[in-house]
């Protein structure tokens, strides 16, 4: 597949629509051997059956953009734990981000953009009135007055945004989540500002949010480099490794212009 420069594939997998006696057994010798035993240590089935599918899934989709075969790619990881692709391959290199939650993976490949991804599952177990409190004054204040009904998913709509910033920057927590702030906009607008100490700007980003499968919302953040022409642009594809993948319509319920 071509990977034009601007571009970023949203690749969307779950885990229940994998026909686990027929493919697993095919995932398992893509894996390295530090995959496989990272895999085992998963105490749950269903968490060793997640990590088998996503790690299948970055080594297949990843395969599509080069002439590498799945079980050759080669990953380390930088000093906060992001992991890059070791393979030689020719600019612009290959860029790609990984989140998953419940029972759905969500991989984001591009090319010579930073990018970050993140989802999350809205009947996962948080105490979000406790968590709340990493966010900017003026987030919290904006939660606190929504009715009570609405404040469970803003919270996470809000979480994940900052998740795909934080990744995209590939800096993690070092990074604190109050220093940067969303603001929600009319029906689908919304905008992000920065704290001076982050030395960033909106315009070097672009983010799109929107509801990959029922009670899940996912963020996508994309790095705008300074003089870049093109615009950035996402497509989305729902897949199961190895057997079929389609490109499917998204109607993003918040993004940035």
């Amino acid at each position: 597949m071509d990977l034009a420069r601007g571009h970023t594939d949203l690749w969307c997998a779950c885990i229940d629509d994998i026909d686990e006696a027929r493919l697993l057994p095919r995932y398992r010798p893509l894996l390295s051997a530090q995959e496989s035993s990272r895999m085992e240590r998963f105490h749950f089935a269903r968490d060793r059956r997640r990590d088998l599918v996503a790690r299948a899934l970055v080594r297949t989709v990843l395969s599509r953009y080069a002439a590498v075969a799945p079980q050759e790619w080669v990953f380390r990881a930088d000093a906060d734990g992001r992991p890059w692709i070791a393979n030689p391959l020719p600019e612009p290199r290959i860029e790609f981000n990984l989140s998953h939650a419940g029972a759905l993976v969500v991989l984001g490949v591009g090319a010579g953009r930073a990018l970050g991804v993140d989802v999350e599952s809205l009947t996962r177990e948080t105490d979000t009135d406790r968590l709340d409190r990493y966010f900017a004054p003026r987030e919290r204040e904006a939660l606190a007055k929504l009715p009570e009904a609405c404040r469970r998913r803003r919270f996470f709509e809000l979480w994940t945004l900052k998740e795909s910033y934080l990744k995209a920057r590939g800096v993690g927590l070092r990074l604190p989540l109050n220093a940067f702030a969303f603001e929600f906009a009319g029906e689908h607008g919304l905008r992000v500002s920065f704290d001076a100490p982050l030395c960033d700007s909106p315009r070097r980003w672009r983010f799109w949010q929107f509801t990959p499968r029922a009670d899940y919302v996912a963020a996508v953040c994309v790095e705008r480099p300074a003089g870049a022409q093109d615009e950035p642009a996402l497509t989305v594809r729902e897949v199961a490794p190895l057997e079929w993948d389609r490109e499917v319509r998204v109607s993003f319920s918040r993004f940035t212009s």
